[in-house]
């Protein structure tokens, strides 16, 4: 069992660069707990008095965890006073910098996990598992928490995609309660009437169905945001399913013909090698060092390809959704397209058998995700 409780769940922020020391921008490290980002950002902002937009961070962190990570405020020639804490959030050291801090901006995170419930005679093995993946890398995989609460969003993702409207109110507006049934029932305003307050997609949806729009009008009011992070839940999935059968091939790790390679060590930069570097001493020694990794898609109309079967292969997948270069051109206002590294590496590593639990430590690349490898670790499933 994992995240009983926040100490069982620690990421601390690797940073890309450390504050210079003179700027307009305070650079606050920052520990929360329990605590989303929105409300972070919206916690410092309001402490600043300044708007959410000139509030920059690196990246997003677990809700249900302990974690920290560096935040910057715009504050252009300003002298401030910076407390010890802001509702909650504890200011560990604070500094000035240059520039905003902006997405991307991080080496990584380093992972302190504490799994509970697991027998002590399946240490061993879970120990070997944690030797196995820093040795051979990580399939690289998006982590359940990219596909939403429901597990839903990449269905609407899909929907939004090939503009099947009446299916993207089917998959938000599904479920058992009563409010539910009154949707599925077509009783739009009765639905509408009970529906949660906290669900603003879904009671715009329904308000719209109730005035008589059609589904596709009524689709037209989920919000830009909303839309985006269900199509990037879709291309999250395809992922994964390219990533299945490279796992199946033993060759997520491998670079093999037809492949873009990732630069781990290069800024997220791809290329391709010529067919007789393949399989090359060079080549393998770059994998075996995580300096390199085959790539999969994220699919869009600017996406790199491929070549050879595994263009084929990646296509095949996309194929399998109804998904058409059409559609791909029209899904640019969410998603360009890009590359991601089937393979990433696992550092720095550690495990050790506590009073009651199993204590594991280890750091990932930035976009990587911690759960993915509790479920190596406890079924042994890449």
């Amino acid at each position: 069992m994992l995240k009983s409780s926040s100490e069982d769940f620690i990421v601390e922020e690797i940073p890309l660069y450390e504050p210079c020391g003179e700027g307009e921008h305070l650079y606050l490290h920052v520990q929360k707990t329990n605590m989303s980002h929105e409300h972070l950002i919206r916690h410092i902002a309001t402490y600043f008095g300044v708007k959410k937009r000139h509030i920059g961070s690196a990246g997003r962190k677990d809700l249900k965890a302990i974690t920290s990570q560096w935040v910057s405020v715009h504050l252009p020639g300003q002298t401030v006073s910076v407390p010890d804490s802001i509702d909650g959030i504890k200011i560990c050291t604070h500094s000035w910098h240059k520039n905003k801090l902006r997405a991307g901006h991080l080496m990584g995170n380093k992972f302190t996990l504490r799994l509970r419930e697991v027998l002590k005679e399946n240490f061993n093995c879970l120990e070997q598992r944690l030797q196995a993946l820093q040795r051979n890398g990580l399939p690289n995989a998006f982590g359940p928490q990219r596909f939403g609460n429901k597990n839903d969003n990449q269905f609407v993702g899909q929907y939004i995609i090939t503009k099947e409207w009446d299916k993207v109110i089917a998959v938000l507006l599904a479920g058992t309660d009563r409010h539910h049934e009154l949707a599925d029932a077509g009783e739009f305003q009765n639905a509408l009437d009970a529906w949660p307050f906290g669900q603003p997609a879904q009671r715009n949806i329904l308000e719209a169905l109730a005035r008589g729009k059609s589904a596709e009008q009524a689709c037209k009011t989920i919000p830009h945001t909303l839309s985006k992070l269900c199509v990037n839940a879709f291309q999250a999935l395809i992922f994964n399913e390219v990533l299945k059968r490279r796992v199946a091939a033993n060759s997520f790790n491998t670079i093999v013909e037809g492949d873009l390679v990732w630069k781990l060590d290069g800024g997220g930069r791809t290329f391709e090698i010529a067919l007789e570097e393949v399989g090359s001493p060079e080549i393998v020694e770059r994998s075996m060092q995580f300096l390199i990794s085959p790539s999969g898609p994220l699919w869009g109309s600017k996406m790199r390809h491929p070549s050879a079967d595994i263009e084929r292969m990646e296509q095949e997948v996309l194929d399998g959704f109804g998904v058409t270069e059409e559609h791909l051109i029209g899904m640019k206002k969410f998603a360009e397209g890009a590359r991601r590294p089937l393979c990433v590496p696992l550092k720095n590593t550690a495990i050790s058998l506590e009073k009651d639990c199993v204590s594991v430590q280890f750091d990932l690349p930035a976009g990587s995700y911690a759960t993915v490898v509790v479920e190596a670790l406890l079924t042994g499933d890449l």
